[in-house]
C-alpha cells in the first residue's frame, strides 16, 4: 500500500468515526464511540504496517518524543495549579471541589502511564513484533473498562421522573438545582 492511499483511508476513517461520535452524543450512547475507536485504531495499525513508503524517520520520533514531553509537562503544571485554585474557592462553589479532584486524579494517571511506558520502552526494545505491547495495552484498557462500568454506572443517582428527582439506590449528595423536565 501507498502512503497516499493510506492517508486517504485514514481521513476516511476519521470522517467515519467524527459521525458516528456526534450521532452517539446526539443520543446519549457512549458506548458504541469507544469502540468505535478502538476498532478504527487497530485497523489503522494493521493498515500503517503495510505501507511500503517510509512513514516517519529517526528525526520525527525524536521531534514526537520531546513534544509530548513538553506537553505531558506543560498540563501537569496547568492542571495542578488548576486544581489548587479550584480547591481553594470550594466554599464559594462546592461544584469546584470534585472538578480539582478530577484534575489532581487525571494528572496523578498520566504521570503513572507516561512513567510506566517509558520504563517500559527503557527495558524492552520495541521490535518490528511488539505485539507484547499491544495485549498489555488492550488488557489495562479493558481494566479500565470495567472499572469505569462499575464505578461510574450511575447505581447511587437521582433521576428525573414525572417532574421530580427521585433517588435510585442512595446517592450520597443532594438532589440536582436544575429543574427536572
Amino acid at each position: 500500500m501507498t502512503l497516499k492511499k493510506y492517508q486517504q483511508i485514514k481521513l476516511a476513517i476519521i470522517v467515519v468515526i467524527s459521525i458516528i461520535f456526534s450521532q452517539s452524543i446526539i443520543f446519549k450512547n457512549f458506548i458504541i464511540p469507544i469502540t468505535t475507536l478502538i476498532i478504527s485504531s487497530l485497523i489503522l495499525i494493521l493498515l500503517r504496517r503495510r505501507v511500503k513508503e517510509v512513514v516517519a524517520d529517526e528525526r520525527d520520533y525524536a521531534t514526537a518524543g520531546k513534544s509530548a514531553s513538553w506537553a505531558i509537562q506543560i498540563y501537569s503544571w496547568i492542571a495542578v495549579v488548576s486544581m489548587f485554585v479550584l480547591y481553594a474557592f470550594k466554599d464559594l462553589n462546592p461544584a469546584y471541589e470534585p472538578i480539582a479532584m478530577t484534575l489532581a486524579f487525571s494528572t496523578c494517571l498520566l504521570m503513572f502511564i507516561y512513567s510506566f511506558i517509558f520504563n517500559f520502552q527503557n527495558k524492552i526494545k520495541f521490535t518490528s513484533n511488539s505485539s507484547r505491547f499491544f495485549i498489555l495495552g488492550i488488557i489495562i484498557a479493558i481494566f479500565i473498562g470495567i472499572f469505569t462500568l462499575r464505578f461510574f454506572s450511575g447505581e447511587d443517582n437521582w433521576v428525573c421522573q414525572k417532574g421530580e428527582w427521585t433517588k435510585h439506590g442512595n446517592p450520597s449528595f443532594e438532589a440536582p438545582k436544575i429543574p427536572c423536565k
